[in-house]
């Protein structure tokens, strides 16, 4: 089972790390199916995502394809969200966050299923809203929108297991209209300082399996640095689909399981 486990881990992290999410929309079902308790499945899931976006975002940040700028702004208030989110985790049912994991991977699938319109005409100044220039257009750091959407990502994030990624990359490439690999690169970033907050949390209220951690941890590890390697050649919007579809079946498995 180890084995299985460590091959599975591996290639969800390759996957994940291509597309700038966390792979908690995978790593918790998973982890639930091979008889882990619910929050201590959540709470490895983001020690694991920690290790894996830390990979990717180094191999993104030597690509210059962070935007630190999006990260600055709007990550303090996924931070609080996340802290908050997993301190309190075990206020709610099991079952209650297991249909709530449900209804975020139905929601995350069919926002996967748009492709990104790049905006190339140059915005009119707006309060709340930053204007940033790139190679194929422009795009635009909102924050009325950023600022509630993650720290509601956060939040759920922590309470769940995920890196909100699931929220932060489709507000960057639809709402913001971040270039995808811009997005996908600053998620991975997020992801990271989320993650390890969420854990945080988790850890002072008792829900830590650190053997377990260590021993996917290696193969994380490696499906990160593989994967993000690869992400800067990858049919993005293939994958997009693939994920979708994914999501949905979990979904649906998690409801009536």
């Amino acid at each position: 089972m180890n084995i299985l486990l460590i091959l599975i881990f591996f290639c969800i992290a390759f996957i994940f790390s291509m597309l700038g999410l966390g792979g908690g929309i995978l790593y918790v079902p998973v982890l639930i199916s091979a008889g882990i308790d619910f929050h201590q499945a959540v709470s490895t899931s983001l020690a694991i995502m920690a290790i894996m976006n830390f990979t990717a975002a180094f191999i993104y940040f030597k690509e210059k394809l962070i935007d630190w700028h999006i990260f600055s702004l709007i990550e303090p208030f996924t931070i609080l969200g996340a802290f908050l989110g997993s301190y309190n985790s075990k206020i709610f049912p099991v079952r209650f966050l297991e249909i709530l994991f449900a209804i975020i991977l139905f929601i995350s699938a069919f926002l996967h299923f748009f492709p990104q319109k790049l905006n190339t005409k140059k915005p009119k100044k707006s309060f709340g809203i930053i204007h940033k220039k790139h190679k194929d257009g422009y795009y635009s750091i909102n924050l009325w929108l950023g600022i509630p959407i993650s720290f509601f990502a956060g939040v759920i994030s922590s309470i769940i297991g995920i890196g909100g990624g699931f929220a932060k990359v489709p507000l960057m490439t639809l709402i913001f209209k971040t270039p995808i690999k811009i997005a996908a690169a600053t998620s991975s970033a997020m992801i990271v300082s989320t993650s390890l907050t969420g854990l945080l949390g988790h850890s002072l209220i008792g829900n830590i399996n650190w053997k377990l951690i260590m021993l996917l941890s290696i193969a994380v590890f490696s499906g990160a640095l593989i994967g993000s390697k690869t992400a800067i050649k990858a049919d993005r919007y293939f994958l997009n689909i693939l994920l979708s579809l994914l999501q949905i079946i979990i979904g649906i498995w998690l409801i009536f399981k």
